[in-house]
């Protein structure tokens, strides 16, 4: 997998894959913190204006998302802490 910040674009064995902007962001932000555990608070304040105080599971459904588009593997779930790429 390649991530292109410019373009803000991902390519896939070669091919590209469209993600949605929330998306992108937080697989950049996760690629740019690689090893390290982000926990699923930073992810959701990295996304959305802090004067947006919903509580939702809008980062996991995401996730989940990316994981669909960009397989299983890429992203690791570390219950009760979060996520990580690794």
């Amino acid at each position: 997998m390649l991530i292109d910040p410019r373009p803000r674009s991902v390519l896939r064995a070669g091919e590209p894959v469209t993600l949605t902007a929330r998306e992108y962001a937080i697989l950049e932000y996760l690629a740019l913190h690689r090893g390290e555990v982000v926990t699923r608070t930073t992810l959701y304040e990295h996304l959305f204006d802090e004067n947006d105080d919903t509580l939702s599971n809008l980062v996991d459904v995401h996730v989940f998302s990316i994981r669909k588009k960009l397989g299983r593997d890429l992203i690791r779930t570390r219950r009760g802490q979060g996520y990580c790429i690794e």
